[in-house]
């Protein structure tokens, strides 16, 4: 199929795509070389399904009553939103101790109302074990919850901004945003023009932190392109006059948001049925450092994390973006006015393009340690040929693109990756990687790459270098993968993933993981404040010299939001917990019990 595209008028567009292979042909002989110096230094050979567990996993949705086909919404005008899919959020939304998943559906397209009820977004309650012997059940509550907005949705994270312990739902569009208050009797609130964050035009995911350390969680919303239905560009194969989706390069970035929080300022308490003199939440985008001025200084962003990159105590963010350079912003803390400001350290930091110089094509991030050395590394997934992007963290906010060496990119060359999750998925201590993998052209324009892609895991050694593991359920029954998020929904000590598919069905992947159950560690964090999940804390298990780190978030992967339980494997007898909670006291927990979810509160 050829390269070329059509823009308005007829106009021939250069495909980008053609520049990624001319500009991916140094990365790829880097790569190549990667993994033959790999192998002479003795790395470690690929694992087989038979000595890893993690084969085992599959899709247990159906079994338990989440049924749910997303609707891409595809139309003869081949429009680009349909090509982005949905994500998910986990929470326990009515406080039993189990935890449920919301799912976010997008078509039909375009979003015209009224919609049909098939296009609502859907809440499934977590019922635990069947007592008449099914492994477990959910229930469909979403019109008794209130929660089935009929948008053509994109993302969903939970988190309980207001601070009064029930989490809330901000959910994104390809429209108009919404928000839902929980009511704490298991029902909601649509509360999205009085709440102050609402955005219309196109937003993708959304990350929460206490970005000002006031005590209370504020947000940053990544935004997509400008895009008109009704003036959308008209983009074709010259040859066969097929219409094409067009290429993210021809479109404007959208501007991205960043709100404080008011709650504590007592602007409005949010008390039901009372008038409500000013929002909670207050654009502070440009009074942060965090707008951007002109169209070309804009990003098309995807996925946002909140983390704490350089270990002084307050939340630093991470974008990526779509065919421009992903944003890197180190958090300052007060400026002269009082409220944080960020310094853009995008290029300075060397997050901002690959190992080539070059900007690639963003979709999800991931925030881990994956190398026991104490500071969180940034993983990046991209376009195909162009391989994700693992940035090592060397400190002092400077990175280095590692994909390469460590063997992080070379297995996602011919994939197209969207969401990521950082998860010990062989139960030895250290964080692996879950990619969701799907195309965006029906059909690719190269003839070894599918539209429906298999899944990749990646097990790391602890020291930073990664190995794929092949298992035929991710083989076998390809996807188009977009949102995924990780959650214990079950309780049985190892972690469980649900991932939307564009076009396809939920899954909600599960399995009896090594290293997990009697010897594993669950630690559920009460924060004391407004901040009552203690987003933005760091948490370590020590063992002797071992000391494995991790990071309570809210907002991650691509248009979705993991629980904010921290899950150890492989944890025998280990010396301590320590915690440092998000505004800076330190707790020590001595001789921890194994086998168990602990909640620590503040």
């Amino acid at each position: 199929m050829a390269d070329d595209r059509r823009g308005p008028a007829g106009r021939t567009v250069p495909s980008t795509l053609a520049a990624r292979l001319v500009i991916r042909a140094r990365q790829a002989v880097l790569l190549a070389a990667a993994a033959v110096l790999g192998a002479v230094a003795g790395a470690a050979q690929p694992p087989t399904p038979a000595q890893n567990p993690a084969c085992g996993m599959h899709d247990v949705a159906p079994a338990v009553g989440i049924e749910l086909v997303h609707d891409r919404g595809t139309t003869p005008e081949r429009h680009l939103v349909e090509t982005m899919g949905a994500g998910l959020t986990w929470l326990d939304y009515d406080g039993d101790g189990w935890l449920d998943v919301y799912v976010v559906q997008s078509g039909p397209f375009p979003p015209r109302q009224p919609r049909p009820p098939g296009a609502a977004n859907r809440l499934f309650r977590n019922l635990g074990p069947d007592p008449e012997g099914s492994p477990w059940r959910f229930e469909d509550v979403t019109e008794r919850a209130g929660v089935g907005h009929r948008g053509y949705g994109m993302g969903a994270v939970a988190a309980d901004f207001e601070g009064d312990g029930d989490p809330d739902l901000v959910v994104t569009n390809f429209g108009d945003d919404v928000v839902y208050l929980n009511r704490g009797d298991g029902t909601f609130e649509e509360a999205t023009e009085r709440i102050g964050i609402g955005e219309d035009g196109w937003s993708s995911s959304v990350s929460f932190a206490d970005a000002d350390g006031d005590g209370d969680l504020d947000l940053y919303l990544s935004r997509y392109v400008v895009y008109d239905v009704d003036a959308d560009l008209l983009c074709e194969n010259p040859e066969t006059g097929e219409r094409l989706y067009c290429d993210p390069a021809l479109y404007e970035g959208e501007s991205d948001r960043f709100y404080l929080n008011r709650l504590e300022l007592g602007l409005n308490r949010l008390e039901r049925g009372s008038e409500r003199g000013a929002t909670l939440f207050e654009d502070a985008t440009a009074a942060a450092g965090l707008a951007r001025a002109t169209a070309a200084e804009r990003g098309r962003g995807l996925g946002v994390q909140f983390t704490d990159l350089d270990d002084d105590g307050r939340p630093d963010l991470y974008v990526a973006n779509d065919e421009t350079i992903n944003f890197l912003f180190h958090n300052r803390g007060p400026g002269p006015g009082g409220d944080v400001t960020f310094e853009d350290l995008s290029l300075l930091s060397g997050t901002a393009v690959n190992m080539d110089g070059k900007p690639e094509a963003g979709m999800g991030v991931v925030v881990a340690d994956f190398d026991h050395d104490g500071d969180p590394d940034l993983a990046v997934t991209n376009f195909d040929v162009e391989t994700n992007t693992y940035y090592e963290n060397l400190g002092n906010m400077q990175f280095a693109d590692s994909s390469a060496a460590s063997g992080f990119g070379v297995p996602s060359f011919n994939m197209l990756g969207f969401g990521m999750a950082s998860v010990d998925l062989d139960g030895d201590g250290d964080l692996d990687t879950y990619t969701a993998n799907g195309h965006i052209f029906f059909r690719p324009r190269r003839a070894n790459i599918s539209y429906a892609q298999r899944d990749i895991i990646l097990l790391t050694d602890g020291r930073g270098r990664f190995t794929e593991l092949r298992c035929p359920f991710l083989e076998e029954d390809p996807k188009v993968g977009r949102g995924l998020a990780v959650a214990d929904f079950d309780r049985d000590g190892d972690p469980d993933l649900g991932v939307v598919n564009n076009g396809g069905p939920f899954q909600l992947l599960a399995g009896e993981l090594p290293g997990y159950g009697g010897g594993a560690v669950a630690v559920r964090l009460r924060g004391a404040g407004a901040n009552r999940e203690a987003v933005g804390a760091r948490v370590d298990l020590v063992s002797g010299d071992i000391r494995r780190r991790r990071w309570v978030t809210a907002g991650d992967s691509y248009q979705s939001a993991s629980d904010g339980a921290v899950l150890f494997a492989g944890a025998d007898a280990p010396e301590a917990i320590e915690i440092r909670w998000p505004l800076g006291k330190t707790l020590r927990i001595e001789n921890p019990p194994v086998g168990a979810e602990l909640q620590v509160f503040e």
